[in-house]
């Protein structure tokens, strides 16, 4: 009734039945379903991007001058150690200008970048909102220290204050002290 062929299938007397294996099938073809499964992958992972991006966007814009104004307090920072002397860092609100020794970074966005001292001494009442005298400058010693104070950063009528570690010249965790 059965025989072997000599390809490794069974043969009936009307002819070939089943390959052993399913080498039969043609190589190389996705199924339909496969495809499907790819392309909805493929979307879902593109509006995921798409929609971040937007979010990502603004992020960049109004980072812009708090990274200006920390990468430039970094700079003074090894201007200092690296010159092996004291830099003066100031800022200067026309020209819209941070300078430390020969070196400057000019604040792009819209904001602005105030000097304030260390702790709150005296502030003035003006338009409803609390302004203190900002500082002249800030020295940057050649030992890697500066002169404790923080950075206020004003962006669209909202106002963001950083206290700055006179150690290690970086933004403190919001609890923590200066100099610990």
């Amino acid at each position: 009734m059965f025989r072997r062929s000599s390809s490794g299938g069974l043969l009936r007397s009307s002819g070939l039945v089943a390959p052993k294996s399913r080498r039969g099938r043609a190589a190389g073809g996705f199924s339909l379903l496969e495809i499907l499964v790819v392309l909805a992958l493929f979307g879902l992972v593109s509006a995921l991007l798409i929609g971040g991006s937007s979010a990502l966007l603004r992020t960049v814009t109004t980072d812009d001058i708090q990274n200006t104004a920390l990468s430039a307090i970094a700079g003074a920072r090894h201007s200092a150690v690296l010159q092996g002397r004291t830099l003066d860092f100031s800022y200067d609100e026309k020209a819209r200008m941070l300078a430390w020794g020969e070196d400057r970074a000019a604040l792009t966005g819209a904001g602005e970048v105030r000097l304030l001292p260390p702790l709150r001494v005296s502030a003035n009442l003006v338009g409803g909102r609390l302004v203190e005298a900002p500082l002249a400058r800030v020295r940057f010693y050649a030992d890697g220290t500066c002169d404790p104070f923080r950075l206020e950063l004003v962006r669209d009528q909202a106002s963001q204050i950083l206290a700055i570690d006179p150690w290690t010249c970086t933004v403190l965790s919001p609890g923590s002290a200066p100099g610990h």
